[in-house]
């Protein structure tokens, strides 16, 4: 049987996970430098985080185009594992074993659903 979901579209929206979750990357790295100041929005990393987040819609919206809605959407959980990793390695934030089991079951369901489509 044919899918009806172009593996294109799943590796767009695959793109469009890992640049949204570099833009929350650089906007938690640009909230260090918001004072009371309206200027302090202005800094490079904020800047940066919300442009990675339009081009992230802007590719999502082209994969929705050619893909069904039921296969693709689910790969949006892929931020999770993408933030989970910037998280830990970049932010050296503590992560417990309750984290590492979710990423785990995050996995599972991406690869279950992602390989049900027609």
């Amino acid at each position: 049987m044919k899918r009806k979901t172009p593996l294109f579209a799943i590796a767009l929206v695959i793109t469009c996970t890992f640049l949204t979750s570099f833009g929350q990357y650089f906007i938690k790295i640009g909230t260090k430098s918001i004072s009371g100041n309206a200027l302090s929005l202005l800094s490079f990393p904020l800047i940066g985080g919300f442009f990675l987040y339009g081009i992230g819609a802007i590719i999502l919206i082209i994969a929705l185009k050619y893909g069904e809605l039921s296969v693709l959407y689910p790969f949006i959980a892929l931020s999770f594992i993408w933030v989970f990793f910037l998280s830990f390695f970049l932010l050296r934030e503590n992560i417990l074993f309750a984290n590492w089991l979710g990423l785990v079951l995050i996995i599972l369901g991406v690869s279950f659903i992602g390989g049900g489509g027609k």
